[in-house]
């Protein structure tokens, strides 16, 4: 006998069940699907011809042991439905220029993060424990956004707390900033391109980045950085508008217009890659340099 999260002890046979259920709560799981869609017109058309081309069938007469035919007729095979085009889903009821005029009538950061927190049109709210908009120092020099929150930062509601967030402050601390310092110049203001947690800590999709975009630039114009760390292909991608890739970007500085002035945006690798790819780490580690160097030398 096990015990499930609540104590009430369950057979052995239905543990592996139980837990597994648990995790997907845990992970956010809200639909049973598969990784590949199924196209229900395909597998229509492959059952038709399936019975179409199979032998008749018999079945076994009780009384005498003599077999007689199942007389069913045979499925005429037959095209597929032709299938109907889906319309694409809205994002939100909410026109992207109504979102864009709601993030730039907040006229600080206090204001922006209890506009998000009653924002209702990004779906990602749905399915998140709560909103995760900053951490960090306002004003510091540095800003860094990553991607989205993960588990412990959906639980806190502070972005990089988790994994990433450890080795993300060891690499801040390689070029003497740390998030919890007073000094604009020695801190870090820390966000991410989206705000609340993806289930199952998926990949935010287009439509959820570009929802959460006006305020991810309204937040940047409000806190003011001299510079702009992109960490990872998302948020690289989202604010500097283009399809490259980040191992392609990263370590070249670009410019991105924020109100009416310009910012210095360094892409560079997410920290939860680096995690992965070990090896990758010389490449974070030479941007962090070239960062250093420009705040030297502003």
């Amino acid at each position: 006998m096990v015990e499930d999260a609540e104590g009430t002890q369950i057979p052995s046979a239905r543990a592996a069940v139980a837990a597994a259920l648990q995790w997907y709560a845990h992970m956010g799981v809200d639909e049973a699907i598969g990784d590949v869609a199924v196209d229900g017109f395909v597998r229509s058309a492959e059952l038709a011809a399936r019975r179409a081309s199979a032998p008749a069938r018999t079945v076994a007469d009780q009384h005498d042991g003599t077999r007689a035919p199942l007389n069913r007729p045979a499925a005429p095979a037959s095209q597929p439905p032709r299938p109907v085009p889906r319309q694409p889903a809205a994002a939100s009821s909410m026109a992207m220029d109504e979102v864009e005029q709601l993030a730039k009538s907040c006229n600080s950061l206090d204001e922006l993060a209890r506009t998000l927190d009653a924002f209702d049109a990004c779906p990602l709210k749905r399915t998140a424990t709560q909103l995760c908009f900053a951490d960090g120092l306002p004003g510091a020099h540095v800003m860094i956004i990553g991607e989205a929150p993960g588990r412990d930062e959906d639980e806190q509601g502070r972005p990089f707390v988790g994994k990433s967030g450890r080795l993300l402050d060891k690499m801040l601390a390689c070029i003497d900033l740390d998030r919890t310092s007073d000094d604009p110049a020695k801190s870090a203001f820390i966000s991410n391109i989206v705000f609340w947690r993806p289930p199952g800590n998926r990949k935010p999709s287009t439509s959820e980045v570009v929802m959460c975009l006006p305020f991810v630039k309204r937040a940047i114009e409000l806190a003011k950085p001299r510079i702009v760390i992109a960490a990872g292909a998302t948020p690289a991608q989202a604010l500097l508008d283009t399809p490259t890739g980040i191992t392609r970007m990263r370590g070249t500085w670009k410019t991105i217009a924020i109100g009416n002035g310009e910012v210095d945006v360094m892409p560079t690798l997410h920290p939860s890659y680096l995690l992965r790819s070990p090896e990758a780490k010389r490449f974070a580690w030479r941007d962090l340099l070239a960062v250093k160097a420009k705040l030297l030398a502003m």
